[in-house]
């Protein structure tokens, strides 16, 4: 069978089923945002890697290389705060053609640098190698976190509380304008915030890391591949169902404006991916302690929904009542 009809989340289950992680420092291996291994009684490692590929994850022709090396260095510490932990090493492989120009170096490694420094991580190593077509980056983070206090993905229970931090939907309208008007899109436009959210998102450390060390959230995961997608992977490590409501969803006027324009378009929102909030679980007495947390960072954190028991699935729910039906739940490599 080749891989286009496997699709990436069965590898990864094969994968998973082949690899068995064992070992008496090993808490967790594949099936979360990060690996968790032990450092001593008190603390957690979290280990990360993510790969951005032109033509696959970006295109040159509209992702400025300062931002490209935001990015790449975004997306893993995304994955560090949802897990609740603190970032603190960076390491990085980068292969480009022969032809790239010292300029477009200098300007990636510019981005990739500054926010290492925005979030106190430390670029400790890595590796630089020709590429024969295309650049292709690789970050891998490690973290810590007290052991106690790692949030996982199979910690929802039914009753509990679905909310996403921020807004969502932004990263996926955001691409859809600069396919269409290229990189003029980045400083001009009436999406120009959309497109930002695309081309550098903000990983949500200091929110991951507070629902964490308040023992708010009971499950987490960031919103990498759609929320659909993304509340999939939670709710099948939790052997759980979900329902969210689509009205309760947070959107930018950004978003709005653009679906009122195009009301059909709702995919973006929950199946477009790349935004990068947390999404996660927390039990219903926790309301007023998550309310509290939000005025305190200043960032939305809005409830969206509710798990459920497993045999309910995932449950997208319109206005009206009516169930909103995805042809596809988010991105898929292979597909």
């Amino acid at each position: 069978m080749r891989l286009k009809e496997l699709g990436e989340l069965s590898l990864i289950k094969r994968l998973g089923e082949r690899f068995t992680a064992r070992g008496p420092r090993v808490v967790k291996a594949l099936g979360d945002d990060t690996a968790v291994t032990i450092v001593d009684d008190s603390r957690g490692l979290l280990s990360t890697t993510d790969t951005l590929i032109e033509e696959v994850h970006f295109r040159t022709s509209y992702t400025p290389p300062y931002l490209l090396g935001r990015k790449v260095v975004s997306i893993s510490l995304s994955d560090v705060a949802a897990m609740g932990g603190v970032p603190l090493y960076l390491l990085l492989s980068v292969a480009v053609t022969p032809e790239t120009t010292e300029d477009f170096f200098d300007e990636l490694y510019n981005g990739i640098a500054d926010c290492a420094k925005e979030f106190d991580v430390i670029l400790i190593g890595g590796n630089t190698s020709a590429s024969p077509g295309g650049t292709v980056l690789t970050s891998t983070v490690l973290g810590e976190v007290p052991i106690d206090e790692v949030v996982y993905r199979d910690g929802a229970r039914c009753g509990d509380r679905i909310y996403v931090t921020g807004t969502i939907g932004d990263s996926a309208l955001g691409l859809s304008v600069l396919m269409e008007r290229g990189i003029e899109a980045v400083s001009k436009g009436p999406f120009k915030r959309a497109v930002h959210r695309h081309l550098d998102p903000t990983p949500r450390i200091r929110a991951g890391r507070a629902l964490a060390e308040r023992g708010l959230a009971t499950a987490m995961i960031d919103i990498s591949d759609g929320l659909v997608q993304d509340l999939r992977h939670l709710t099948e490590e939790s052997n759980t169902g979900a329902a969210v409501e689509f009205k309760a969803l947070p959107l930018s006027e950004e978003m709005k404006d653009h679906l009122r324009e195009n009301p059909s378009n709702r995919r973006l929102v929950l199946a477009g991916g790349e935004d990068y909030e947390l999404l996660f679980t927390a039990r219903p007495e926790s309301t007023g302690a998550i309310e509290r947390l939000k005025k305190e960072l200043g960032l939305p954190i809005t409830p969206i929904g509710e798990v459920l028991g497993p045999e309910e699935g995932i449950r997208i729910v319109d206005g009206d009542g009516s169930p909103i039906r995805l042809a596809e739940e988010g991105f898929e490599h292979f597909r």
